[in-house]
Order: C-alpha cells, then structure tokens, then sequence
C-alpha cells in the first residue's frame, strides 16, 4: 500500500558524490521500492553513471535529465509537475538520513489523514550538537501532557496552532523542502502558477506554506526526524547575496493574508551564525556579510530589500528600519572584512571537526 500512495521525487545537480550517498542511504530504506524519479539538471559531472549504477537495484526508479540547466528553484517545481501519486516526498541531494524509525510514518501515509507529514525540524534539532534545544516533539509532549493523550495524537496538529508553537521557526522549516511529505493534491493549477510567478524569490514552494497556514492544514510530526539536513557543499556556486535571499523571502511572504500570521513569518529570520532570529538584527548583519564578502549587486539588492519592508511595516517603521541598513551599508567593506574573517575562520573550525 505504501508504494500506491508515496512518491518520490529527487531533484539534484552537479553533486554526483552526494547523490551516491543519498541513493546508498534510500536503498536501505522502507521506500525503496516506492516510485523514485530523479531530475538532473544537465549535471556536468558523473551524475548521469551513478543514476545508472542504482537503476537495476530501484524496482521502480526512473531517470529524467534535463536538456538544460533550468535552475534549481524550476527543478522545484518540475518535481511537483512529476508526481502522480496521493503523497509527495522531494528529495534533496546532499542531506543525510535516519530510517531507524519509520512505521509511525508509513503508518500515516497509509492513513490518507493527513495534509502534512513533516519528517524534519532542522529550526529545533534534535541532535547532539545542539543539547539544550528543544526538539518539536518535547515541545509537543509538553503542551499535550495535561491532556493525557498517548504519543500518537500528541503528534497531530492543525498548522495554526504548530506556528504558535514553533513561531517563525515554522515557516524556515517549511522552506526546506524535503523535510516534509506532502498531499500532492495541495499544488492545484492556481498554486502551480503562483509557484512559478515566485521563482524570482528563490522560494516557489512557498505557496505550500501559504496555503497550508490559509486551510489550518493537518500535521503529523514523525516520532524521528528521517531527514538530517546539511549546508551546501562549499563547491556550489552561490551568486547570491543574503540581502537578496532575504529579500526574496519577505516578498514571498506577502502571499500570506493573514497579518497575525504574516508578522510572525516576516519577524523571524534565520541565520545560523546568529543565536537571534529576530530580523531587525539579522538583517543589517546580512548586510554587513555581504559587505565583507564582496558579493555583487549589493546596491540594487538592498533597495528593494527596504522597499519590501516598507510593505510589511508600513512608512513609519519601514523608513527607520531603512534609515538602519542605509547607515550599514554606508560603512567602507575593509572595516566588516576585518570583522568577519575572525568568525568565518571560526566555523570553517567547527565544521572540520564535527
């Protein structure tokens, strides 16, 4: 039954190493003999010999690539284009995975109960790295306890009352997109087309979120989190600045109607170097990275930047916190390079010995 109603898509490029791992670590799995399509977007590299070295050990695995690189966020969306079956699972190329516990999740796939069943929470880690954080479902378990309900309904939750659990932290979540399996019924014709009209933003799947905070979707959260997400290999090109990645997200966040909810989205931003999310000071240091870093158009990135927060604070507040990042910015790049090379060297550290 499982393999009749999940459907995986697995949207990679260039990353053929990765891809070797991530189709090693699925063949060991429960899913494997679910349908497993992967996109390759015109990889240049060996992508297209590891995709055929995994094609006899898939009973149902078939191989798309690309006649072109049409980027990552269109890939996004072909991936929805492409799956026929009651749920969706988009995987990601370079994350790790855990399926030491997954019946509780077959079991809801098989339920047909729910909009979404989120298979990962990397805004509230479980791991060890991270001790002192609180994962999803303590959080959930604490607010249920005086319930008295078992672990089962503990995990079940409509998706306005998940963001007032987990705040922002909600709507970061959703946008890694292979954290979740989703009714692949949700992309109708009208959020298709909202998807692609968002590709400028970087985030065409935010019509998911949006919709799924509109309808107060169904949530199931896995007893474990089945995916481990991991930064992007330090050898992708990344032409992107962060002043654009943010503007892109609080463009993307005016498709939610609700202002409660909207707020919540647009106030919360996160940035793994910062133990703060909250944006009026994760903006101006996004500034100050790209400053630093001498990433390109940083002018034009930044008007729009504000123009966006206008729409979201209104005159009053927008022109303060514009008249904030135009004094950061104004500041010569020597000074943040000096200031950022400490702390980049710093991670680079932290990486090597994890």
């Amino acid at each position: 039954m499982l393999e009749d109603l999940l459907e995986l898509i697995l949207i990679t490029y260039n990353r053929d190493s990765y891809l070797d791992k991530t189709l090693e670590q699925l063949l060991d799995s429960p899913f494997k003999n679910c349908k497993i399509t992967i996109l390759d977007n015109c990889s240049p590299d060996n992508t297209q010999e590891i995709c055929k070295k995994y094609v006899g050990k898939f009973p149902n695995m078939i191989i798309k690539r690309h006649n072109i690189n049409i980027g990552g966020n269109a890939n996004i969306l072909r991936a929805v284009e492409t799956s026929t079956s009651y749920y969706t699972w988009i995987v990601g190329d370079n994350d790790d995975y855990d399926f030491t516990v997954t019946d509780d999740v077959i079991e809801a796939i098989e339920s047909k109960k729910y909009d979404i069943i989120d298979i990962c929470s990397p805004m509230l880690p479980t791991t060890p790295e991270n001790p002192s954080d609180e994962s999803l479902n303590q959080l959930l378990d604490k607010k249920n306890k005086i319930k008295g309900t078992d672990k089962t309904s503990t995990r079940e939750i409509y998706t306005q009352e998940l963001i007032d659990i987990m705040q922002g932290n909600f709507f970061m979540d959703m946008a890694f997109i292979s954290g979740y399996i989703y009714r692949t019924s949700i992309y109708d014709t009208e959020a298709m087309i909202h998807g692609y009209d968002n590709i400028p933003n970087f985030f065409p799947h935010f019509v998911l979120i949006n919709k799924a905070v509109e309808n107060n979707y169904f949530i199931y959260k896995s007893e474990r989190d089945l995916v481990i997400q991991r930064e992007n290999p330090q050898n992708d090109s990344f032409t992107y600045t962060f002043t654009k990645f943010y503007d892109g997200w609080l463009n993307s966040a005016l498709m939610i109607k609700d202002s409660k909810y909207r707020k919540i989205c647009y106030q919360n931003l996160d940035n793994h170097s910062l133990t703060t999310n909250n944006y009026l000071i994760v903006l101006p240091v996004a500034v100050m990275v790209d400053k630093a870093t001498g990433r390109p158009d940083i002018k034009n990135n930044l008007i729009s930047l504000i123009a966006v927060l206008y729409k979201h604070s209104g005159w009053i507040k927008g022109f303060f916190i514009s008249l904030l990042l135009l004094l950061v910015y104004v500041v010569p790049s020597g000074i943040y390079k000096r200031l950022y090379e400490p702390m980049y060297n710093r991670e680079q550290e932290k990486l090597k010995n994890k």
